[in-house]
């Protein structure tokens, strides 16, 4: 079926979208026979099959589709053809007839996808349990950085070949939800990180006073709002992580400014009703500008965004977040 063919099924039914059974769901899920108008339509332009928006049109990923299946839809063709009442309907339904067999074989082609997914994901199981273990053994330390650094990559090369995969065989559910393994080693690298960060703020949190004796007078004059200063740096909880409390921003700019790495600090009000309120700018030669955009909630500063020269982006999955946490720690900490 042509990509324009199927996405005037799909567009004409809704509410399959996104449905990717299993076999064992058939009983609530049979698969849908395109109507005679929809056979009429693909027609002749019925030359190939793209197997993902197919699933969509059927209502089941193909390796859940049967051959009793086929036959239905084969059967609700015939059928059609037989009340075919013009010369052209009956030639346009011949023609889809002869394409039949290419469902067939799409089908065959995700089951076999569908087994090579599975039998992945069991070859990779070891694997990934034993670097959970690992990381989890590791002390988090600066020494142990690079072994968490070569382990995440190995997860993630793991992750792409099964990742690829799993859209072949047309299995809906992400692979941290299908795969414990998986989930246990990804779950391993987020709390070393956190215990990276946390040993880090720790540290700055230590030489916050000494900047504050030392460079207080220009962090009081620069615009900030008066109660955002002793408000607390928040990064919020995003995946399941723990909210992160930072700094004062007070004492983050006092850092900052103790940091002979940067040379300038900006900051700009945000305008009533835009997302954030303050937005800080921190001119670093050498390295990327890195920004930052906080919204004021009662005592608490909430990081939404951050980037670096002027991609400011929101702050919305842990990989983002440990994203912001790594800019915050880069402009206090000279390298």
């Amino acid at each position: 079926m042509a990509w324009h063919t199927l996405r005037v099924l799909w567009l004409t039914c809704p509410a399959l979208l996104g449905t990717g059974l299993a076999p064992a769901a058939r009983a609530e899920a049979p698969v849908h026979v395109p109507t005679c108008a929809l056979f009429l339509d693909f027609g002749a332009r019925w030359v190939g099959l793209d197997e993902a928006v197919a699933a969509e049109v059927l209502g089941l990923p193909l390796y859940a589709l049967t051959d009793a299946d086929i036959d239905l839809v084969a059967k609700g063709l015939q059928a059609c053809l037989a009340k075919a009442d013009t010369p052209e309907a009956k030639a346009v339904l011949e023609e889809d007839m002869k394409h039949m067999s290419s469902l067939t074989a799409a089908r065959n082609r995700v089951r076999r996808a569908f087994a090579d997914f599975q039998a992945a994901k069991k070859q990779a199981q070891p694997k990934l349990e034993q670097l959970a273990a690992r990381i989890d053994d590791l002390p988090p330390t600066p020494r142990s950085r690079g072994a968490v650094d070569d382990a995440e990559a190995t997860v993630s090369a793991i992750f792409f070949e099964l990742e690829q995969k799993r859209l072949r065989a047309q299995v809906k559910q992400p692979l941290a939800d299908d795969d414990p393994a998986y989930a246990r080693a990804v779950a391993a690298i987020a709390r070393k990180h956190e215990a990276y960060a946390e040993q880090a703020r720790q540290e700055v949190l230590g030489m916050a006073q000494g900047a504050l004796d030392q460079h207080g007078a220009e962090v009081a004059r620069l615009d900030f709002p008066p109660a955002a200063l002793d408000a607390t740096i928040i990064l919020q909880n995003i995946d399941a992580g723990r909210p992160v409390r930072w700094l004062t921003l007070r004492q983050w700019a006092a850092l900052v400014f103790g940091n002979p790495e940067n040379t300038a600090l900006k900051v700009a009000r945000g305008e009533t009703g835009a997302p954030a309120d303050i937005k800080i700018e921190v001119v670093r030669p050498g390295y990327s500008r890195a920004e930052f955009a906080f919204r004021q909630d009662g005592h608490d500063l909430l990081l939404v965004q951050s980037g670096v020269d002027g991609r400011l982006g929101d702050i919305d999955t842990l990989d983002k977040r440990r994203e912001a946490n790594d800019l915050l720690l880069a402009v206090v900490q000279q390298r």
